[in-house]
């Protein structure tokens, strides 16, 4: 139980501003792209466009169909893409697609996230929170991959799909918080060094435990336990990679602003009712001030980077659209500066990247991408080709080290509206 005990402390101490900042980077961002297929044709149009870097994709599910079974072939290929994509001078970053496992995997002993309606997340990622079953198979992932696609050419390794728990099994019914599996609660099957919930039985929005009324300190001690344990199997995969002898960045995608400090306090005092939950984020454990730091205390182990999603997301639209445009990052800002001038409610990059920098990390970004379900745009987006374009602005106003373009395929999808010769011409003038 120490890990999350440690980190529950950690996180009650975060956010203070005490940590040194984190610097941008000389010269301006790189520029890369997502879902890199690494095609020889593909990277020279890149280079050429001045593309530097790129993001290629893996997946837990295709390496291992089936317990004990190896697609050796599928490794392979990962394994001759890197090799591809770095010998033509590419920064390579590997998409550990550990958000993407296997069937059977979900099968194994709490492996499914479970949350306090008693319902079973359908959205497919292991519990590695709390489940030990599930991490003893992600370990034995990362180690197929040590061995099966090695780590000469990669750069940096990403950790997660997304930080945070899945999304709401019933919006409607409110926010799930995927907590309530038998481990979680303190049965059996929990991961080493997690501690089980701090009032087993306890329900959200029940203002009642064990026959007596719950406490504020009582509702906020849960909710530390509840993110703690969140950014925990993070520490924990970082760990699991440094321990199969990749010696890289590693990255962990963020997206929007997480529990703003004042909506955290509302929602505590409602007894987590689904109050104070304007971005949806509660529910999904993301109290960003105090995760943050407890990412930037792994620097002793390699440099952790957060990855934010959402650069040009449809909160930087309405803060673009404002009678005094609000949505790019400013030299001083910090969350007490934004705080102050209300603007925590913003542009979400603008916050979310001042946090990581007060933090003392550094920070990649991508683009939200077109409308649809597999990524971060929405209705209210701007088109993919102005993401392109404003999303090259706010990585060079607010000091991000690379950007990422979402996605490769669609600089080479006739109608996409984007293409390499775009992208080129983005680039070369981002750093005027």
């Amino acid at each position: 139980m120490a890990l999350v005990v440690a980190l529950t402390a950690v996180l009650a101490g975060c956010g203070s501003g005490d940590r040194a900042e984190a610097r941008p980077p000389a010269g301006g961002p790189a520029f890369g792209v997502l879902g890199s297929s690494c095609d020889p044709d593909r990277i020279d149009a890149l280079r050429r466009a001045g593309v530097t870097t790129v993001m290629v994709e893996m997946q837990w599910a295709a390496t291992e169909p089936a317990p004990g079974a190896v697609d050796a072939g599928y490794l392979a290929g990962v394994r001759q893409r890197i090799a591809t994509c770095a010998g033509a001078g590419m920064r390579v970053v590997l998409g550990a697609g550990i958000h993407n496992p296997p069937s059977w995997v979900l099968g194994l002993p709490g492996a499914g996230y479970v949350d306090q309606f008693g319902t079973t997340s359908s959205q497919g990622e292991a519990n590695l929170v709390f489940s030990a079953a599930a991490r003893e198979a992600a370990a034995d992932y990362v180690r197929r991959v040590a061995a099966g696609v090695g780590f000469e050419g990669v750069a940096a390794v990403r950790l997660v799909g997304e930080l945070g728990y899945p999304a709401p099994a019933d919006p409607v019914q409110g926010p799930s918080f995927w907590a309530f599996d038998e481990a979680a609660q303190g049965g059996p099957g929990l991961a080493d060094g997690v501690s089980p919930s701090p009032m087993p039985g306890w329900l959200p929005a029940v203002p009642v435990w064990q026959g007596a009324q719950v406490t504020d300190e009582q509702v906020a001690g849960w909710y530390d336990w509840y993110t703690a344990s969140l950014i925990g199997s993070v520490v924990w995969l970082a760990d699991t990679w440094r321990a199969a002898g990749f010696t890289g960045d590693l990255h962990v995608p963020a997206a929007g602003r997480g529990v703003l400090p004042d909506d955290r306090q509302e929602a505590i005092a409602s007894r987590l009712d689904g109050s104070g939950n304007p971005d949806g984020a509660l529910g999904r454990g993301l109290d960003y001030p105090r995760q943050f730091g407890v990412l930037a205390d792994l620097a002793g182990r390699g440099r952790v980077l957060v990855g934010y999603t959402g650069l040009d997301d449809d909160t930087a639209t309405r803060a673009r659209a404002a009678d005094a445009p609000q949505d790019t990052c400013a030299p001083g800002d910090t969350p007490e500066s934004l705080a102050a001038a209300g603007l925590e409610r913003g542009a979400a990059q603008r916050w979310t990247i001042a946090v990581a920098r007060a933090a003392g990390l550094g920070v990649v970004g991508e683009n939200p991408g077109p409308p649809g379900p597999t990524t971060g745009g929405s209705p209210y987006s701007d088109s993919e080709a102005d993401q392109m374009v404003q999303a090259a602005r706010y990585a060079r106003d607010c000091g991000v080290e690379a950007l990422y373009l979402a996605f490769e395929d669609d600089l080479f999808t006739p109608g996409s509206g984007v293409d390499p010769e775009s992208y080129g011409r983005v680039i070369a003038g981002a750093g005027s």
